[in-house]
């Protein structure tokens, strides 16, 4: 039986609402160091929607080899999470789950490979520490020149 799992995902822990064909669900949230005991209940019939946060990477490399599909969603493009008003974790992952199963197109991330992944925080850590020696060079010369004139 094809199983669709919405995950709201967080820092230390994460959210899942399992939904099944004959609309049945089920709502449980997992601590991360539990992820391993998580990935022992999954099939290879299910389909995984999961919010795409700082660590979908590891959430999603855990889960990926062990389900038919998941698929990483962009929560600020996928309206009906962004501007809920009933903003819980249960309500995120059951609407993930919900529109899951039902077909309905979600916004999805690309996940880039590992070599990709590392590539990009490379880049992304070199482009800040360059434009922090640009705001210490600028701070500097302008403490210099006060203290010139003084």
């Amino acid at each position: 039986m094809t199983r669709y799992l919405g995950v709201d995902l967080h820092r230390n822990c994460f959210t899942v609402c399992t939904r099944t064909k004959d609309e049945k669900t089920r709502v449980e949230t997992w601590r991360m160091k539990a992820l391993p005991d998580f990935v022992k209940t999954l099939r290879k019939t299910d389909h995984i929607a999961v919010e795409s946060t700082g660590n979908t990477r590891l959430f999603y490399e855990a889960i990926a080899p062990q389900v038919k599909r998941v698929v990483v969603v962009n929560p600020t493009q996928f309206k009906v999470i962004s501007q809920s008003v009933k903003k819980t974790d249960k309500h995120d992952a059951e609407t993930l789950a919900l529109f899951w199963a039902k077909d309905h197109p979600l916004p999805e991330v690309r996940m880039k490979d590992k070599t990709q992944a590392q590539m990009a925080s490379i880049t992304q850590t070199r482009d800040k520490l360059v434009k922090q020696r640009m705001t210490l060079k600028t701070k500097s010369t302008t403490f210099c020149r006060r203290t010139e004139s003084s």
